[in-house]
């Protein structure tokens, strides 16, 4: 099934608790603070349906047709198709409804699967009839992970925490499933979606065993309450609080249940996808930027100074090298052969995210230098649009000649938006901090293929396959 744009609205009304700024929306399409979000989303279902984009949005299959989301991916081909789904999206200003759940999903099938085959369980079966529901309904989806953690020194279940439910955990087993307390923090797009897969956020162990788990729970769950971010950072619906005040989950619908020494492989098998994802569309923003900045050079008349060239060039490096690692993390993605699932190089994942995350304060710095003062002091759009105070904008703020001091304003707009402390915020800390950044890829690191390279360039013999038969000797020198 594909969902229209219309279904999708509709699906959104389910009864879900939302409290935004103090008060809480009753009706989550009509809230007017929601209305660039509900269309964002819905028109992720609309494109899907258009003829150009939808042999790429969607696939065929025994005479059924079905969202791409929901296809399991089983080679590089298929996580790059993913990354040109997401990257036409955010050109279109479309989707959100499926960002983040799509990673979720796949992460959490790839760990049910392997714990099934090391430990015995059943969980991968869980999780396919779960992805067949979603082709079957086209549901906007939604990964549910960081928990608020409380005293970060501390294990969840450690006695001189505050409270038990810094991570969600579960509180009851029942015959026929589970109950669930807790918290997640930062899910965006949450309020948007119809379906949440909770996983952890972190390894836990024996004594912590009921923090080990992972499930979907559709957002007009009973006892499911979205509190949104405050607007004013982050506009209508944002990166809310998502609660779980005593959630009941049907063992269909639970994919992880105490097995305490799998939950690092569900966070990690999550955060190999969705760094991806964050590398992909954090690519069309940076394009966005390194076009900013040189239209404001432009308007400026800067384009031909030395200095000035220099950062737009650092710009367009920025850009295009997030790309590269992006694209090669995709197209040398390596197949599990015990489960056939595929998954991006995650050395190279973690270096797009690293390299952009790291990189995005020098981008903003050199953004503002470009563009000067006036970025944080101009009128307010209003006095453009009053006739008695039009006429003196476009007199003293127009740069040059050739180009319309309206564009002018409508760039310096968009630079302040991009300067904001919340997007440098959710830059370095969405999809994983740069520690988490750096930890991985140094567990991830080759060393015994690099101290082999060492070696074998200091002509000293080493049993690593990739240089034991490479002679230390020169391939060929003149005969005296």
């Amino acid at each position: 099934m594909i969902k229209t744009p219309e279904q999708y609205i509709e699906s959104l009304r389910d009864g879900r608790v939302v409290y935004q700024d103090g008060q809480k929306v009753e009706d989550v399409p009509s809230f007017p603070p929601y209305r660039q979000m509900v269309n964002r989303s819905a028109s992720e279902f609309h494109v899907a349906m258009q003829p150009e984009y939808r042999d790429l949005f969607n696939v065929r299959e025994n005479g059924d047709e079905y969202s791409f989301a929901y296809h399991v991916p089983k080679t590089g081909a298929d996580i790059q198709r993913r990354r040109t789904i997401t990257q036409t999206l955010s050109r279109l200003g479309a989707g959100g409804s499926k960002l983040t759940g799509v990673d979720a999903l796949n992460g959490v099938a790839y760990a049910a699967h392997t714990m099934d085959k090391m430990a015995g369980t059943q969980y991968g079966q869980r999780v396919d009839a779960f992805r067949q529901w979603c082709r079957d309904n086209d549901p906007g989806i939604c990964a549910a992970v960081s928990d608020p953690k409380g005293n970060r020194e501390l294990h969840a279940e450690d006695p001189r925490q505050k409270h038990k439910d810094f991570y969600v955990r579960i509180v009851d087993r029942q015959k026929d499933g589970i109950v669930i307390n807790g918290c997640k923090l930062h899910i965006s797009h949450s309020i948007f979606s119809n379906e949440l897969v909770v996983l952890p956020s972190r390894n836990h162990n024996e004594t912590g065993k009921d923090y080990a788990v992972s499930c979907a729970v559709s957002c007009g769950t009973k006892g499911v309450k979205f509190l949104a971010t405050d607007s004013s950072i982050a506009g209508g619906g944002g990166h809310p609080m998502i609660i779980f005040d005593n959630v009941f989950v049907p063992n269909e619908r639970v994919f992880l249940a105490g097995e305490w020494k799998f939950s690092r492989l569900y966070a990690t098998s999550f955060a190999r996808y969705h760094r991806l994802t964050a590398a992909t569309y954090k690519h069309v923003q940076l394009q966005n930027m390194a076009g900013l900045a040189r239209l404001i050079a432009e308007h400026n008349g800067l384009t031909k100074a030395t200095r000035i060239m220099d950062m737009l060039a650092w710009l367009a490096m920025y850009a295009e090298v997030t790309e590269a690692l992006g694209k090669a993390a995709a197209l040398d993605a390596k197949v599990d052969p015990k489960t056939g699932f595929a998954q991006p190089n995650y050395v190279y994942t973690n270096c797009a995210k690293f390299w952009f995350a790291d990189n995005w304060h020098q981008a903003i710095k050199y953004l503002q230098d470009i563009t000067g003062g006036i970025a944080g002091t101009m009128p307010s759009p209003k006095d453009y649009e009053n006739p008695e105070t039009k006429p003196y904008i476009d007199k003293y703020l127009g740069g040059a000649a050739d180009m319309s001091t309206e564009e002018r304003l409508k760039v310096l707009q968009a630079i302040n938006r991009m300067s904001s402390a919340f997007g440098g915020i959710l830059t370095i800390h969405a999809e994983g901090s740069l520690a988490s950044q750096r930890m991985t890829l140094y567990q991830q690191a080759d060393w015994e293929l690099f101290k082999a390279a060492a070696r074998h360039s200091l002509k000293i013999p080493t049993d690593h396959p990739t240089f034991k038969e490479m002679s230390v000797d020169a391939p060929w020198e003149l005969k005296e």
